[in-house]
């Protein structure tokens, strides 16, 4: 078949012309255009297998244009007919990549060579990119990564799977080595390199560690090579993927492991049920040689009641025929003993019945694992006590007994204050491990008789049979003693209480779930109460506990709704008696009624939205204060308590550096109060406070000198502010030993260059004693009370006039 050509000539009667020198040279002609534009759109429509183009043409388009459009979009050669020669056209010609130029005037056989010519390249090029084609496709196939090392221009080229397999983009990079190899073992590394240098060449299976964190198998096949210039030395290799072949061979190895090690024994029969093998696990059990069993009938030889004739038949019909079950085997000495026994038929791949795989354990074991099994099914992992499926069956026993009896009954409900915080703040490992210690303990202090069980989380219980109030009771006591010893789970020991119910059968309920129910409301009465005690059930407690569920669901409607808000306590520095801030306290309410924080803030925590409530009042008190500096020109600070659920938040930090940014307040406006409890279980809390003084916010610790250990957390801690505890201030000056501790946190803060704070000062004989010691500030209601929006913008209006007029 001819080759079609179309011509693009503007000049009708040289196209006409070389039409005819064209077709007798024995070439088809399928189109004359003379211009740019409709050779593109015929093009586009007859496809021409070579495209003869004057550079001059009609329209708007030269000729190089056009032929760049036919090269790039149709993939139709273009060979340049043309009268100019110039430097700057060919410049353009060559732009456009044809195949050949040939200038007029031209004789018949210039142009039968030229265009001859240009078909070799055409027919060279196809089968360039069908052999490049079919190499991809290679490389598609098999999944390699082609690469190439250039050590003296310190290039690494790759292309292919290279991405899939090392997470380097394909193309040219500027690397100092090939850049795979970082992703090698050192081993390996040192291996390929000692190859390359004593060989020149190398072909091995690495480990390779992915630059996302996942490991994997390649081969590697590398290559030195002289590239053009002389002395040029190169490396090129390929890299494949055996991942799973690596895995493969490792499971055919584990398999192995398996066979040669296992405690069960397994057998190879052949479809005639002659055993090919065995492994040792079965010589051991059945005291048999290989030697002895290798060709025998296994039914025959090792079943006391053999199966039917047709039943091996029948299995190996099936295409994945399995049996299982128990069965009296005979030991080599004749001695008779139960196994549980897995058949199997193996076909190969045309489905024809290849062996079958015996494998059998000593009943016995079957038997101490079922044991194993209903121990696990009644006690927790975790502790080693007893699971709530033990407590409810020994519940349900001794309730049984102590009425049949007439004997009393103490069920002990015991759950752990604070455990959610610990385990968030220094992980479930530890927070595991807390668990383990507080269970050895329980058992440490529970009679024989007691039964403990871990219902579930922080929570235990312990049945107490012939144990009425009295019994009960000296237990909670002992528990709550011991439970609360330091507990050593990072550098700094850890110290939790906990809250104990106690119900008593027949007074509080003679069936189980009311036993439990009332346990659970003492418990709740015992959180309410301030926790690290114990509560014997009441009837009004169980409405203590409705009471509670209903207020947890109003505490969620009011953060809805919005309905809290915020009062402000002034902070006056007593020399001088100047107002140097406010702190912030939160108020909920609920119609005409104002409730107090202590009420909704220990169920908001326990409920988780404590978060959400946390950062309203950090973004509120915040936007109050940036409303202070712009309006009376004055740095009133603002200060504003975290709670410890609060501060152990993954985002805290980054949220108060949001809300500062946001509202525009200067950090150093913020002071942000943390209790000495909520430091003190929390391992990262020195890395929580060193980011919140990079943001140039204050810190202060509130309620000091009522936790444990803080001389620990001055030593390590970067604060800014002691608050003296209200329980410290409210006596003096009339307290002595009130007055000296005052005194001597007072010292202790200025000997470590901390600012101090007191609470509560009501008179002004508490005030002038602070004044004496050296005390900075000072907040109660000597000075005022927490004010609502209105009462505190009278006070800063009376505040401003005293400035004013310079008081």
């Amino acid at each position: 078949m001819s080759h079609r050509i179309q011509i693009v000539e503007d000049e009708r009667i040289v196209a006409l012309d070389l039409k005819e020198c064209i077709r007798s040279l024995g070439f088809e002609v399928v189109d004359i255009s003379s211009s740019g534009e409709k050779a593109i759109s015929r093009a586009r429509e007859l496809r021409p297998d070579l495209t003869l183009m004057d550079i001059h043409l009609d329209g708007q388009m030269s000729g190089t244009e056009a032929a760049a459009i036919l090269r790039q979009e149709l993939d139709i050669p273009v060979v340049f007919l043309t009268a100019y020669a110039e430097e700057n056209t060919l410049k353009a010609a060559e732009e456009s990549a044809p195949y050949g130029y040939l200038l007029k005037p031209f004789e018949l056989r210039e142009l039968n060579a030229t265009l001859r010519m240009a078909f070799s390249c055409r027919a060279a090029e196809a089968e360039t990119r069908d052999q490049h084609r079919r190499l991809q496709m290679a490389i598609d196939t098999a999944k390699l990564g082609i690469w190439e090392w250039d050590n003296q221009q310190s290039t690494f080229f790759s292309q292919g799977h290279i991405q899939q397999l090392t997470g380097i983009l394909p193309g040219t990079l500027r690397d100092n080595a090939p850049s795979f190899m970082r992703l090698l073992a050192k081993t390996d590394r040192d291996k390929l390199l000692t190859m390359l240098q004593q060989r020149g060449q190398a072909e091995m299976v690495a480990a390779m560690q992915r630059p996302d964190g996942e490991s994997a198998w390649v081969e590697l096949n590398a290559k030195q090579f002289e590239g053009q210039s002389r002395g040029q030395t190169k490396l090129v290799g390929v890299l494949r993927d055996v991942t799973e072949r690596v895995q493969m061979e490792e499971k055919l190895r584990q398999a192995s492991a398996v066979f040669h090690s296992t405690a069960e024994g397994i057998v190879i029969v052949s479809p005639q049920r002659q055993i090919q093998v065995a492994n040792p696990a079965f010589l051991r059990m059945t005291g048999y040689s290989l030697g002895e069993l290798l060709l025998q009938d296994i039914d025959q030889l090792f079943h006391e009641r053999q199966h039917s004739s047709e039943f091996y038949q029948q299995l190996g019909a099936m295409p994945h025929g399995l049996w299982n079950g128990e069965i009296l085997c005979r030991r080599h000495g004749g001695e008779l003993f139960p196994v549980w026994e897995h058949i199997c038929a193996v076909h190969d791949d045309s489905g024809q019945l290849s062996h079958f795989i015996v494998a059998c354990s000593d009943i016995s074991g079957i038997h101490n694992a079922q044991r194993e099994l209903n121990h696990m099914a009644f006690h927790d992992a975790l502790t080693g006590l007893g699971n709530r499926h033990l407590l409810q069956e020994q519940l349900e026993v001794e309730l049984d007994r102590a009425l049949c009896h007439q004997q009393p009954l103490g069920l002990i409900f015991i759950d752990l204050d604070g455990f959610k915080l610990v385990n968030d703040s220094l992980g479930h490992a530890a927070g595991d491990r807390l668990l383990q210690i507080v269970a050895a303990r329980i058992k440490e202090t529970i009679r024989r008789a007691d039964i403990a069980t871990r219902f579930g989380g922080d929570e235990f219980f312990i049945v107490c049979p012939g144990s009425g109030e009295e019994e009960c009771s000296k237990l909670a006591d002992r528990l709550i003693a011991k439970l609360e010893a330091p507990i050593l789970l990072s550098d700094e020991p850890v110290v939790i209480s906990c809250s104990i119910g106690i119900a008593l059968c027949p007074q509080h309920g003679v069936e189980l779930d009311k036993l439990l129910r009332a346990a659970d409301s003492a418990m709740y009465e015992a959180k309410i109460q301030g926790k690290r005690r114990y509560c014997l059930f009441n009837d009004q407690m169980a409405n203590k506990v409705r009471m509670r569920m209903q207020t947890e669901q109003h505490l969620r409607q009011a953060m809805n709704r919005q309905a809290f808000e915020l009062h402000y306590q002034p902070l006056v520095a007593l020399a001088g008696q100047q107002l140097v801030g406010f702190e912030a306290l939160i108020r909920w309410r609920e119609g005409e009624r104002l409730i107090m924080p202590d009420s909704f803030i220990s169920i908001a925590e326990e409920c988780g939205l404590i978060h959400d409530i946390g950062e309203w009042v950090l973004r509120s008190a915040c936007e109050q204060a940036k409303a202070w500096q712009d309006t009376y020109q004055r740095p009133l600070r603002v200060a504003v308590n975290v709670s410890a659920r609060q501060f152990a938040a993954a985002d805290f930090v980054r949220k108060v550096g949001i809300i500062l940014l946001e509202t525009g307040l200067y950090p150093h406006l913020l002071e942000l109060e943390v209790t000495e409890s909520t430091l003190q279980i929390m391992e990262d809390s020195q890395r929580v406070l060193g980011e919140l003084k990079a943001l140039g916010v204050s810190i202060s610790i509130d309620d000091f000198g009522t936790g444990y250990s803080s001389m620990a957390l001055l030593k390590h801690l970067t604060i800014d502010r002691l608050k003296i505890d209200r329980s410290f201030v409210k006596d003096t000056p009339e307290a002595v030993r009130d007055c000296a501790i005052c005194r001597a946190i007072v010292t202790l803060a200025h000997s470590l260059m901390l600012n101090i704070t007191a609470e509560g000062v009501e008179t002004a004989e508490q005030a002038e004693f602070l004044t004496k010691i050296g005390c900075d500030t000072a907040q109660g209601y000597l000075f005022a009370k927490p004010l609502p929006q209105a009462a505190l913008a009278r006070y800063l209006a009376d505040w401003q006039q005293q400035q004013a007029a310079g008081k």
